[in-house]
């Protein structure tokens, strides 16, 4: 508040300054009424939906909440604006807000400061840091990433949201880190955990499922899903375990607008641009097998049943990628895809994979290749800097291609190779019988929430594939969807 030891008078003036504001409702839903918040495309008044003010409530009854929820229900909204009207109100509030990553640390700490518009005439905010929203004379919120240090340097801290628990992997250091924070507050705190579904094992799989005396949470979350079980309103439940911790169960159908959608499952599908098996995990409140096979075996038969080509056909678009090596054991593999633009097929038609050889001798190859198949677009992995190298010297040789630079995560490699997934699923992805891509997928796996080869196999060519369909108009009506980074790199 203060960055110097103030003087009495110096203090008089900065806590007079707050005290000439209205004051605010003690009801929640009329303070979320006051503020603002982004809504199709442009700044609309908060007006709560009836399950966000159920949600409320339930945050004013329990000190523990531990919630399975369909993506895009606004949960992180509801709870972030429910801590910023408790900090409106007292000068002693301390909140936490853990995030996933520093992205969603900074997108989050921002929309809840465009809360504020609408209450200018109530509080001032007293900082200007992504990760820290202080209001004058009144309480604070801390935005954070789920690092490893929590909160241990935080003291008296009242409320918490883990967000997306069930992709956070130091979730479990985090939430033990923050106790000692409510050791002053007492039983005056809230502790909300909130994911959608991954998978049936891990942390926060095992908080969901503790103490809940021979309740199946997958038994109810298909029951709650199906609309067969519900309290108040249809798509949300929730019970209270042995240990008085509430569990609450929200599905996409407790929301007015998604209502009205015909068939929305096949809706967020097109939308989203992933496959079926992550729409009903992260729309349908579907759990996971903690390590399963990520391609469905039938659709991997059905759809090869493509040819190598040795020769560039003039009447189809090519599209590459590339995803690089190092000298070590993984391979630098180049996949050449053809659309055939009549038939909107996509066919991968020549496969360059070698390893343990020297970038002069890869790019020397590649440039070979691109100068025989002339594709519209070759997309370049470049996290970890290697494929750098790549770019500059295929660019600077091949001054006529255009290239994209594609930067990958762990959320964003999974969702590229979504995007092999669903072109297996719409049929539109072909490749030969005898293609060593078979092998690879048939090996991939999902453990716990990533996806990865199974130990000794290799994804090299899924991940060029996907590189290259990226780069592709497979995904033309889904880019509002694309997670991952691209920058187009022209000589």
């Amino acid at each position: 508040m203060f960055r110097i030891k103030p003087t009495v008078s110096q203090q008089t003036r900065y806590f007079n300054t707050a005290s000439n504001l209205k004051l605010l409702p003690d009801n929640w839903v009329d303070f979320a009424k006051l503020t603002t918040i982004r809504s199709g495309g442009e700044m609309v008044q908060f007006n709560p939906y009836p399950y966000q003010v159920i949600i409320s409530d339930l945050m004013d009854s329990y000190n523990n909440i531990i919630c399975v929820k369909s993506r895009q229900l606004g949960l992180t909204q509801i709870a972030v604006s429910k801590f910023l009207h408790r900090a409106a109100l007292n000068p002693a509030y301390s909140a936490i807000v853990f995030l996933r990553n520093s992205n969603d640390a900074s997108a989050v700490s921002r929309r809840t400061k465009q809360l504020l518009a609408g209450l200018t005439d109530y509080v001032t905010p007293d900082s200007d840091n992504v990760g820290y929203l202080k209001l004058k004379a009144l309480g604070e919120i801390y935005f954070k990433n789920s690092s490893r240090e929590g909160s241990r340097s935080y003291d008296s801290v009242i409320d918490f949201l883990f967000d997306e628990a069930a992709f956070s992997e130091n979730i479990n250091q985090i939430y033990a880190a923050s106790s000692p924070s409510t050791a002053m507050s007492g039983d005056n705190i809230t502790k909300l955990i909130v994911s959608t579904p991954s998978a049936k094992s891990g942390w926060y799989w095992d908080k969901l499922n503790e103490n809940n005396e021979g309740r199946d949470i997958e038994e109810i979350c298909k029951r709650v899903a199906s609309g067969d079980l519900y309290k108040e309103i249809p798509g949300m439940y929730w019970f209270e375990d042995a240990q008085k911790t509430l569990k609450l169960i929200v599905h996409w159908s407790v929301h007015p607008v998604y209502q009205k959608i015909p068939n929305y499952l096949d809706y967020r599908l097109k939308q989203d641009g992933t496959d079926t098996e992550t729409i009903l995990r992260e729309y349908d409140l579907q759990f996971i097998d903690s390590a399963v096979s990520v391609f469905n075996i039938e659709l991997i038969r059905e759809n090869a049943t493509g040819e190598y080509e040795d020769v560039r056909e003039p009447r189809a678009d090519y599209y590459c990628g590339l995803d690089t090596s190092t000298m070590g054991s993984d391979y630098t593999v180049f996949t050449v895809i053809k659309h055939d633009v009549r038939e909107d097929i996509y066919t991968l038609v020549h496969v360059y994979r070698r390893r343990q050889e020297t970038s002069a001798t890869h790019i020397y190859q590649i440039s070979k290749l691109i100068e025989t198949y002339q594709p519209v677009y070759v997309g370049i992995e470049t996290t970890g800097g290697v494929g750098n190298i790549y770019l500059e010297e295929l660019s600077r040789i091949n001054y006529s291609t255009r290239f994209e630079n594609i930067k990958t995560t762990r959320d964003t490699k999974t969702t590229m190779v979504s995007t092999v997934i669903l072109g297996l699923e719409k049929n539109q992805f072909k490749y030969p019988e005898n293609s060593l891509l078979i092998d690879e997928m048939l090996s991939y796996r999902r453990i716990g929430a990533k996806f990865e080869a199974a130990s000794g196999k290799h994804d090299d060519i899924i991940m060029s594939v996907s590189f290259g369909l990226t780069v592709s108009p497979f995904l033309k009506e889904k880019e509002v969807g694309r997670e991952f980074q691209i920058g187009y790199y022209r000589n």
